[in-house]
């Protein structure tokens, strides 16, 4: 006769190879729980019986959403995927002056890339989708595609950050050289960023140091600047480094950001000179030319509103027939040319509650040189200033973390269903700046071979057709030594902005940007070898109306 602890064991053991049989794991497990409780088993006689029977619930991933994002995770939350993606859908309304810029009769302004950039348009400023998560409890990961403009990778990376006061991060990703571009594009305050973030790098294959203690946060890469390496010449690794100290989180005041921070990168990089198709002057293709660095106008208006470049010798293959001497028309050049640059920025935040400023300064040098001889460099200062203010009372230290904003969320979302929920309301306004000053070139000539560098844009001094720096160049093809003195130049631009978040899903934003540059210039690349018209136009300021409609999960 068996007792009843006996036949309790018995019973249970019976119920259990039913369970593995018909996948009752959860139901087997809660009997002998209650066996336990109930004394009739010991813990360890109840261990021995679960053994080899994990309750299923513990074997099924566990579905999440949070603002409107769906993630994938393991049981343990040691492994997740999440699918994330974000559309920037712009509608953009130009009202500078753009008829009788020029009057020739053959169009080429109508035709040309920089001038383009001047007329209204619809444009999918941002469409990405990727997928991001977790990896065995130490690592997250985040793999995305851009299919704006280009396609190609926007991101992928693994990040090794099981202890936050110091982590490693390799492959694709932000090497962190201010607080704008560290800012995710769908956090930004305005829809553009300011002309500090045109002049520093952004996405680049590399690995980084970073970490997190109270208060600061420190990040410290190693980077090429190209997605492929160009020469073995100079081709030493480029870094980048950033601290910051949130003095409110210091002195645990949640309801303010005093944000002070370093950041700068030092670069060595090659490019590879490319001939062009613009039609400024019947021999300007010949020349081989790279960009050393280019600012479009605020808000992403005029391109090129000033951009330097570095010239470099052209493939000979016969004889031309413009008396230049051996060349060809539209041959890139076999060499690269070496670029340095040098920048330190300095950032800063004062928030308290629904109330921002922020800003940042940055000193930029570049200087390169190509191997036909060509040298140009200058100095790049690039500034910001901005006030925020958010209508509907949320709090700006709330979207604070790691030295960045994500997004404020709204209180009250917006509910489509009802029309109920105001969102969130922000007004803003904000001043940028760039300024090209110190400005040297050296135009090298030889074998009948023309080296083209030049500055172009809004500059100090242009030629005849008010698009390029020292006009000697066009007027004479002989051999010429020019120091580029006075080719220094650049643009002041005033935004206003007014922001909707619905939800944390979707944003309205619109955007009115008046930009004054220091020079009046002509769009370049868009006159012809034929004789200007004296009644050509220049442009000296801009006016851009932009409305944004973003969705983001």
């Amino acid at each position: 006769m068996f007792s009843n602890k006996k036949l309790a064991v018995a019973v249970t053991g019976a119920v259990l190879l039913m369970a593995g049989q018909f996948a009752l794991a959860d139901s087997t497990t809660d009997i002998v729980d209650a066996l336990v409780s109930k004394g009739v088993l010991t813990e360890e006689e109840g261990k021995l019986l679960t053994k080899g029977h994990t309750s299923a619930k513990d074997k099924q991933p566990v579905v999440k959403e949070k603002d409107g994002a769906f993630s994938l995770s393991s049981p343990n939350g040691k492994n997740s995927i999440q699918l994330t993606g974000r559309l920037h859908f712009d509608a953009k309304y130009n009202t500078t002056e753009k008829q009788d810029l020029y009057t020739d009769s053959f169009g080429y302004y109508a035709q040309d890339g920089d001038t383009k950039s001047m007329a209204d348009h619809f444009n999918a400023r941002r469409a990405r989708l990727g997928v991001k998560g977790r990896l065995g409890g130490i690592a997250d990961y985040e793999i995305v595609g851009n299919f704006a403009g280009t396609p190609g990778i926007d991101v992928a990376y693994l990040d090794i950050n099981k202890y936050e006061p110091l982590g490693f991060v390799f492959g694709k990703f932000k090497v962190a050289p201010n607080l704008e571009i560290k800012t995710s594009s769908n956090n930004i305050d305005m829809i553009e960023r300011s002309y500090v973030s045109q002049n520093v790098p952004e996405k680049k294959f590399g690995a980084a140091l970073h970490g997190e203690l109270k208060g600061i946060t420190y990040f410290g890469s190693t980077f090429q600047n190209n997605d492929s390496a160009l020469s073995m010449q100079d081709s030493a690794l480029s870094t980048a480094g950033r601290g910051t100290v949130n003095f409110a989180e210091l002195m645990d005041n949640k309801d303010a950001v005093l944000h002070v921070g370093l950041n700068g990168y030092s670069s060595n990089y090659q490019i590879q000179p490319q001939t062009t198709g613009n039609v400024s002057d019947d021999k300007d293709p010949l020349y081989p030319r790279a960009t050393i660095f280019t600012f479009a106008a605020g808000g992403q208006g005029v391109a090129n509103a000033y951009r330097a470049q570095i010239g470099d010798t052209f493939r000979t293959l016969g004889t031309a027939s413009n008396g230049l001497g051996n060349a060809t028309y539209h041959m890139n050049s076999n060499n690269t040319a070496s670029v340095h640059s040098d920048n330190v920025g300095l950032e800063a935040i004062a928030a308290y509650n629904n109330f921002k400023l922020q800003g940042e300064y940055s000193s930029a040098f570049y200087k390169a040189s190509s191997t036909g001889g060509d040298r140009i460099s200058a100095d790049v200062d690039t500034w910001y200033a901005e006030a925020l203010w958010i209508m509907t009372g949320e709090k700006y230290s709330d979207a604070y973390k790691k030295g960045a904003f994500g997004l404020v969320k709204p209180k009250n979302e917006f509910n489509m269903d009802t029309g109920s929920g105001l969102g969130l309301w922000e007004i803003g306004v904000r001043m940028d700046a760039f300024d090209v000053s110190n400005t040297s070139m050296t135009n090298a000539v030889g074998n009948g071979t023309v080296i083209g560098s030049r500055f172009q844009g809004s500059v100090d001094s242009l030629d005849a057709k008010r698009t390029t720096c020292n006009g000697s160049s066009y007027s004479s093809y002989n051999n010429q030594s020019q120091d580029g003195a006075g080719c220094g130049g650049g643009a002041k631009s005033y935004t206003a902005s007014i922001k909707w978040v619905m939800n944390p899903n979707m944003l309205i934003k619109a955007n009115w940007t008046h930009t004054k540059f220091d020079n009046a210039f002509a769009p370049i690349d868009a006159g012809t070898s034929r004789t200007i018209d004296t009644n050509t136009k220049a442009i000296d300021t801009e006016d851009l109306l932009m409305i944004r409609g973003q969705y983001m999960f």
